[in-house]
C-alpha cells in the first residue's frame, strides 16, 4: 500500500477536518517538542560562557575544563546511545520518551542547582544520556503512529525542532545575560526543564505504536489506536484493515528471518547496507563544514566592526531564524521532491557555497577587505541555507523510514552514536584545525562534500511515497537467512495475521 493508496482510501480531506488526525497531530507534536531539548543545550553552554558570573561559579575554569563541559553532553549522548535501543523494543517506545524525558529533567535541574562544576557536569552527563533516549524512542514513534498521508511531513519536522530549542534558547540567554548573579545562567537552565516536563506528562496519555504493540502479540489494542487515530473511529474502515495487514505481516517475515540480536542483523546483507546509511548519515550530516561556521563566525564579525556581545549575540540569534525556516521548508519539501532530490540538492547547495566561501575568507585574510568579509558573512547565511534543507530534516527521517521495525531503535541508536563521536571530535579539531589552517579548512571539507554527493548518488534510495513496512523490504536479498523467500515470507505470514486477527476480534475480518 503506497501513500496515494492510503490517500484514496483514507479519504483527501484536510487532517485539520478529521478530529482522529487532529488528536493524532497533537499527540506527533508533543513528540516533537522533544527535539527542542537538543538545541536548547547546546545553545544555552556556549551562552554561558560570555556571562561572567557563571565562570565565576564554575571556578574560572580553563581551556581543557570549557571543552570538558561542552563535550560532557555528548559523552553521555554515547553512553545513552549504547543503551537505548533495548528499553524501546522491550517496554516499548512511549516508556522510553518518558525515561529519556525523566533523564533530562534530572539533569537540567543538577545544572541549575549546582553550585561548582562538579554537579554541573554530572548534570550534563545525564542530560546527555536523556536526550539519547529520547532521539532514539522518538522518531521511532512519530513514525510508527503516523497516519500514511502525513508520515512524511510529520517525520521530517521532528528535527527542524532542533532550531526551535536553539532560537529560545538564544534570546533567553541574550535577555538574562544582563544580569550580574548567577540567576543570569541559572533561568536559562530552569526553564531548559520545562521541555522535557510537557513531554513526560504527554507520554503517558498518547498512544503507543501499533507496531510494537502487535510485535507483543497486543494486535487488539493496536487495532483500537488504528481505528480511534486512523479511522476516526469507523470500525469498518479499510485503510486500518490494510495497515493491520501490513504490519503483521512485515513482523511474521521479519520473525522468519530472526533478527533478534545485532550477529543475526548483521548476516542480511540488506541490514549492513541499512547500517552503512545510518553511519553515513550521522558523518554526512556533522562533516560537511556547517559546524565550523560557528567557530568561524565571531571573528568575520569582528573583522567587520561588529564586536560587541549584544551585537553578536542579536546576529547569532538572527542566524538560528534563518536557519529554522530553511529546514522548516526541507522538511515540507520532502514529499514533494523526494528524500534522494533533497539530498543530492542540499550538497550540492553546500559545494557550490563553499567554493565562493573559500575565496572570500581568502582576501578576507589576506588583504583585510572589508567587502570580502560583508561577503563571506553571506556565503556563511547561503552555506546554513543548502545544509538545512535536507541534513536537518532528513536526520531522523530518512534512516527511520529505510529501517524495518525489529532493527529500527538499533540502527537509530548506532546513528546517534556515531553522531556522538563525530560530534566530540568536532568539538576538539575544528578550532584547533581553525588556528592552525584557517581559510584552508574548507578546501578539506570541499572534498569532504564531492564524496558525500557521489555517496548519496549511488547508494541513497528514494523513499518517497511508500509505507513503512514497503520500505523495510526495499534492500531485502531475494531470500531470507532461512532459504525461503520474500513472497514466501510473506505469504506464510497471510496464515499467521489471520490467526492473530482472529482472536483478537472475530469481526474484525
Amino acid at each position: 500500500m503506497d501513500t496515494t493508496t492510503a490517500m484514496n482510501i483514507g479519504g483527501e480531506s484536510p487532517w485539520w477536518r478529521d478530529s482522529g488526525l487532529r488528536r493524532l497531530v497533537f499527540w506527533q507534536g508533543c513528540i516533537l517538542i522533544s527535539q527542542m531539548v537538543v538545541g536548547y543545550d547546546e545553545v544555552i553552554v556556549g551562552s554561558f560562557q560570555s556571562m561572567d558570573p557563571w565562570v565565576q561559579d564554575m571556578g574560572n575554569p580553563s581551556e581543557e575544563i570549557l571543552g570538558l563541559i561542552t563535550a560532557v553532553v555528548f559523552i553521555g549522548g554515547t553512553i545513552g546511545a549504547l543503551m537505548a535501543s533495548w528499553p524501546a523494543d522491550t517496554f516499548g517506545r512511549r516508556a522510553t520518551l518518558f525515561g529519556g524525558s525523566l533523564l533530562c529533567v534530572v539533569g537540567s535541574i543538577l545544572q541549575a542547582a549546582s553550585r561548582g562544576r562538579a554537579v554541573f557536569i554530572v548534570g550534563r552527563l545525564i542530560l546527555g544520556i536523556g536526550i539519547s533516549f529520547t532521539t532514539s524512542a522518538g522518531p521511532s514513534l512519530l513514525n510508527e503512529v503516523a497516519h500514511p498521508r502525513l508520515r512524511g511531513p510529520m517525520a521530517s519536522m521532528f528535527n527542524v525542532l532542533w532550531y526551535l530549542g536553539s532560537i529560545v534558547a538564544a534570546w533567553l540567554s541574550f535577555g538574562t545575560g544582563h544580569l550580574s548573579t548567577s540567576w543570569s545562567w541559572r533561568i536559562p537552565s530552569i526553564v531548559q526543564t520545562c521541555i522535557p516536563c510537557l513531554v513526560i506528562i504527554a507520554s503517558i496519555f498518547m498512544p503507543e505504536s501499533p507496531r510494537w504493540l502487535c510485535s507483543k502479540g497486543r494486535a487488539e489494542e493496536a487495532r483500537k489506536m488504528l481505528i480511534k487515530y486512523h479511522g476516526n473511529g469507523n470500525e469498518q474502515s479499510e485503510l486500518v484493515a490494510l495497515e493491520l495487514q501490513e504490519i503483521l505481516s512485515a513482523l511474521e517475515y521479519e520473525r522468519q528471518v530472526k533478527v533478534s540480536s545485532w550477529g543475526q542483523a548483521l548476516k542480511s546483507r540488506g541490514n549492513r547496507k541499512r547500517f552503512t546509511i545510518c553511519v553515513a548519515v550521522a558523518i554526512l550530516t556533522l562533516w560537511n563544514g556547517q559546524g565550523v561556521i560557528s567557530y568561524y563566525f565571531s571573528p568575520i564579525l569582528d573583522s567587520i566592526g561588529i564586536t560587541s556581545t549584544e551585537q553578536q549575540t542579536g546576529i547569532n540569534g538572527g542566524m538560528s531564524i534563518w536557519n529554522f525556516f530553511c529546514s522548516l521548508v526541507g522538511a515540507l519539501l520532502a514529499d514533494r521532491v523526494g528524500r534522494r532530490t533533497l539530498w543530492l540538492v542540499s550538497f550540492i547547495g553546500m559545494i557550490m557555497a563553499n567554493v565562493p566561501l573559500t575565496i572570500s575568507s581568502a582576501m578576507y585574510t589576506n588583504h583585510g577587505s572589508q567587502g570580502a568579509a560583508y561577503a563571506t558573512v553571506v556565503f556563511l547565511f547561503l552555506y546554513n541555507a543548502a545544509f538545512n534543507i535536507a541534513c536537518n530534516p532528513l536526520l531522523y527521517c530518512y534512516t527511520t523510514e529505510i529501517l524495518p521495525y525489529s532493527i529500527r531503535t538499533r540502527g537509530l541508536a548506532l546513528q546517534i552514536l556515531v553522531s556522538q563521536i563525530a560530534l566530540t571530535v568536532n568539538q576538539y579539531v575544528n578550532p584547533i584545525a581553525l588556528a592552525s589552517i584557517g581559510y584552508y579548512y574548507f578546501v578539506f571539507y570541499l572534498g569532504l562534500l564531492i564524496l558525500g554527493t557521489i555517496f548519496i548518488y549511488f547508494m541513497f534510495p528514494e523513499t518517497k511515497g511508500h509505507t513503512l513496512e514497503e520500505l523495510g523490504m526495499l534492500f531485502e536479498d531475494k531470500s531470507s537467512i532461512e532459504g525461503k523467500s520474500v513472497e514466501e515470507g510473506l505469504r506464510g505470514a497471510e496464515d499467521s495475521k489471520e490467526k492473530v486477527l482472529v482472536s483478537a476480534d472475530p469481526t474484525t475480518c
